[in-house]
C-alpha cells in the first residue's frame, strides 16, 4: 500500500489544529511529535512487514496502521499501589473516547493510545483521537502522578 496520501491526510489533520506538520515530523516518514504544554502525543502510520498473531483478519499482506500514543506516568513500584493502579485505568478504559490505557512492561510506564486500521481514514478520523488522547494525557497525567505518588512523563 502507498503511505503518502495518507501522511499528506495526517499533516493536513495536523495543519487543522493549528500546528506546523513540517515541525513535527521526525527523521522516518510516518511519523510526527507534536506537543502540548505537559504531554507529548506521537503519531504513527506504517506497514508492518509480517503478520503477528494479533491480526483478527488476514489479507495477502499485513494492514497499514494508524497510531497515536501519549505516555502519561510510571506505574507505581509497589504490589498494592500498582494494583489498585492498573484497576483503576482499566475503570478510566471504560469511559474514554477515541483511546485507551496500554502498559509499557518493559519501561513500567502507562500511556494512552488509539489505533485504528488505516485504510479509509480521513483527516476528521485523524483529528479525533489526536485531540482526544492530547486531552486525557495532559489531564490525567496529573491525577495519576498525585494519587499513586508516580512521576510523570515529562516532555523531552
Amino acid at each position: 500500500m502507498d503511505l503518502k496520501p495518507f501522511y499528506e491526510v495526517a499533516e493536513d489533520a495536523i495543519k487543522t489544529l493549528g500546528v506546523d506538520p513540517e515541525a513535527t515530523r521526525c527523521d522516518q516518514p510516518g511519523q510526527w511529535i507534536l506537543g502540548r504544554e505537559e504531554v507529548e502525543i506521537f503519531i504513527d502510520i506504517w506497514q508492518p512487514i509480517e503478520h503477528n498473531q494479533w491480526e483478527y483478519f488476514k489479507e495477502d499482506e499485513p494492514t497499514a496502521v494508524f497510531q497515536v500514543v501519549s505516555p502519561v506516568c510510571y506505574v507505581p513500584e509497589s504490589e498494592a499501589d500498582r494494583l489498585r493502579f492498573l484497576e483503576e485505568i482499566l475503570y478510566i478504559n471504560h469511559h474514554m473516547f477515541y483511546g485507551s490505557f496500554t502498559v509499557n512492561t518493559e519501561e513500567a510506564m502507562a500511556v494512552i493510545r488509539y489505533k485504528r486500521l488505516l485504510e479509509g481514514a480521513n483527516r476528521v478520523e485523524m483529528i479525533e483521537p489526536i485531540e482526544s488522547i492530547g486531552f486525557y494525557a495532559e489531564n490525567l497525567s496529573e491525577y495519576l502522578s498525585k494519587k499513586y505518588g508516580v512521576k510523570k512523563i515529562e516532555k523531552s
